[in-house]
């Protein structure tokens, strides 16, 4: 008997889970770097997301824009007849400006925070191997990690009383308002990662151009491709990244942080709200007139095929392209 309890003594020593209990708590280890990249992503995605429940569609318009606005500048520069033994440039020129554009957009655009952000620090105590919590729950738990390693890594400063976008109403936390030096500070504060996105994308664009220009020089040279004209500048790259840093960090820096808080929110989707209302109370009022009730139905009709929304995307199709095209030209 005395040697069966020690053999089950020694076998629930070597059990690495108490019997009848839970797994022991694991340490909080750090997160992949990969792993961060993409939750902080994805997070910031969901906060623009929820200051503006079309970002998504916004952003694939601002991707088709931006290609399309700066193709059609290539065209000028080129001309058609260019287009398809230049298309490596061309390329080049189009990768730049849309990774330009989009990073500008979403670099300034609103942003609240999220409900999660708040439930997660409620839940963080909990078991983190309970077999039962779905995927939804593992992600909360992995992005209340990231939280708080940064927020070890970047205490609270005065950079949190600082707005994403100048013009958006309110701070992160979607309650209090911004002061008028923090809204100036909103433009101030992305300059730097502007600018540095600006000199990345160009010295790969117009690096990859130099590259280019200089090999069907040498293939011209022993006559493996015919000779023409190439009508591609030699520009200092140095110098172009440079200029495009700072027209980055100052030109798309104002022109996105215009028209993402104060074009769009106000002047378009504030416009036609008030247009709707307007014609929503004027329909009702004709109804009971028979002299005009053809006017009533007219109206009735529209909104039920949702006539001002698509003409408010319409609208905004025209405004980005706009935006776009000023981007390009300049």
């Amino acid at each position: 008997n005395n040697n069966n309890n020690k053999n089950n003594n020694n076998n629930n020593a070597s059990d690495p889970v108490p019997r009848g209990g839970h797994n022991p708590p694991k340490p909080n280890t750090p997160l992949p770097p990969h792993k961060q990249i993409l939750l902080t992503l994805q997070r910031g995605y969901r906060q623009r997301l929820a200051a503006d429940p079309s970002f998504l569609a916004k952003s694939i318009l601002e991707i088709i824009v931006a290609a399309s606005t700066q193709f059609t500048a290539e065209v000028s520069r080129r001309g058609w007849d260019r287009m398809a033994v230049e298309g490596d440039f061309v390329f080049s020129g189009v990768l730049t400006a849309v990774f330009g554009k989009y990073f500008s957009m979403w670099r300034v655009a609103k942003t609240v925070q999220l409900d999660d952000d708040i439930d997660c620090c409620h839940d963080g105590n909990h078991d983190d191997d309970n077999e039962s919590e779905n995927e939804h729950e593992k992600q909360k738990k992995q992005q209340l990690q990231l939280q708080l390693q940064l927020q070890k890594q970047h205490p609270s400063s005065w950079r949190d009383k600082v707005p994403n976008n100048a013009f958006q109403p309110t701070l992160l936390d979607g309650r209090t308002k911004p002061t008028l030096p923090s809204r100036l500070l909103a433009f101030l504060l992305p300059m730097p990662q502007l600018f540095r996105a600006g000199v990345i994308s160009s010295t790969i664009g117009y690096g990859l151009t130099y590259l280019l220009t200089a090999l069907r020089t040498i293939l011209m040279e022993r006559g493996i491709i015919p000779f023409y004209d190439v009508r591609t500048e030699p520009v200092s790259v140095p110098l172009a990244a440079i200029y495009t840093g700072v027209f980055m960090a100052v030109v798309s820096n104002v022109r996105y942080q215009i028209l993402q808080g104060v074009v769009e929110p106000y002047l378009i989707d504030g416009g036609f709200d008030k247009l709707e209302r307007g014609l929503d109370a004027l329909e009702s009022r004709l109804r009971g007139m028979r002299e005009l009730g053809m006017l009533s139905r007219l109206l009735r009709g529209l909104n039920g095929i949702e006539f001002w929304g698509k003409c408010k995307g319409v609208v905004i199709v025209l405004v980005r392209w706009g935006n776009g095209l000023l981007g390009s030209w300049i």
